[in-house]
């Protein structure tokens, strides 16, 4: 088949992640909490379009040259795995009535510790299903939700692998595709107050860092480190802090970004940066698209093309040494 489809994939990602840019920025700007401010978003949907679009012509550029696409029956499992993730994740979330961070994470957990090839799709499945009654969700989109996104999962396996978040924007992809025809339409939010705010940013700098620590020094895996440090926010923030829901999604949100690969986001320090950027965005995007599934990895995806393309065009800019950062 035309290697097209590969190229397909990636503008698919590329889309939802500007997508999510534009509505930080907004809420940013125009936010309910104090006087409407547009010069921020302004700056923030600058810096996001520079340094998100030269990382995402990369790999769409790079998508395109790659082989021609075929359906592997590896790409089958993938997809079986992503579409049966998502009903079973919002079936905990839902009508267990567990939340869908710890649903989420248990899904990704128990489908790695089960079978290691497929737990990545599996988890990619399990954030379709953290889509929410508010978004007006109900079994049928939710399972419509995780076909679309299992197609996505394949049509997208050569494009931005390695950075933290592309299994939830595949996720969200698949909501975005079920919304179109009616199936799923967006709560309504607000952006918290600045307190509250900046408490989460550091959250979840904080729980980027922890998640790539998990997953690349302590060598467990990204699948394992992200859904460790959700199964622990999940568990443990909602009673102990007041805003302890907002905490725990946004540790989760992060733990996203730290799954990336130190090709993509190379250390701690760089770490550090994405998960404050997918901070930012979380406080930014929280009117919008509220309760559909593969937000907050959206978020997370975002944050990392924005954090690899700065890193990227700072080394252009003023290299050290000789060195550059890859991304």
């Amino acid at each position: 088949m035309n290697r097209a489809i590969h190229a397909v994939g990636a503008f698919a990602l590329a889309g939802a992640g500007v997508g999510m840019s534009v509505a930080a920025a907004a809420g940013l700007a125009f936010g309910t909490v104090g006087a409407p401010d547009p010069l921020i978003g302004t700056v923030v949907l600058a810096i996001a379009a520079v340094s998100l679009g030269y990382t995402a012509a990369k790999e769409t550029r790079y998508a395109l040259r790659t082989d021609g696409f075929s359906v592997t029956r590896t790409d089958a499992g993938n997809a079986a795995a992503v579409a049966a993730a998502a009903p079973v994740t919002y079936a905990l979330s839902v009508e267990v009535g567990v939340g869908p961070v710890v649903a989420s994470a248990l899904v990704g957990l128990c489908a790695f510790l089960l079978s290691e090839t497929y737990g990545a799709p599996a988890y990619c499945g399990s954030f379709v299903g953290m889509v929410t009654p508010a978004a007006g969700a109900d079994i049928g989109p939710v399972v419509a939700a995780g076909l679309a996104a299992a197609v996505a999962f394949v049509a997208a396996k050569r494009a931005f692998n390695g950075f933290g978040g592309k299994l939830g924007t595949t996720a969200f992809v698949g909501c975005l595709s079920v919304a179109a025809f009616g199936g799923l339409a967006p709560g309504t939010g607000t952006t918290p107050e600045p307190r509250v705010a900046a408490g989460l940013v550091v959250a979840a700098a904080l729980a980027a860092v922890a998640t790539f620590l998990v997953s690349v020094r302590l060598d467990h895996g990204p699948v394992v480190g992200s859904a460790v440090i959700g199964l622990a926010a999940g568990v443990v923030c909602p009673p102990l802090f007041a805003a302890g829901d907002a905490v725990a999604a946004v540790a989760f949100c992060a733990s996203f970004a730290g799954m990336a690969t130190p090709e993509r986001i190379p250390g701690t320090g760089p770490m550090l940066l994405a998960g404050g950027v997918a901070g930012v965005g979380f406080v930014g995007a929280a009117p919008y698209f509220v309760g559909f599934g593969g937000k907050l990895g959206t978020i997370a995806f975002t944050a990392c093309l924005v954090t690899s393309g700065v890193l990227s065009l700072g080394s252009r800019v003023a290299p050290v040494g000789g060195d550059t950062v890859t991304g």
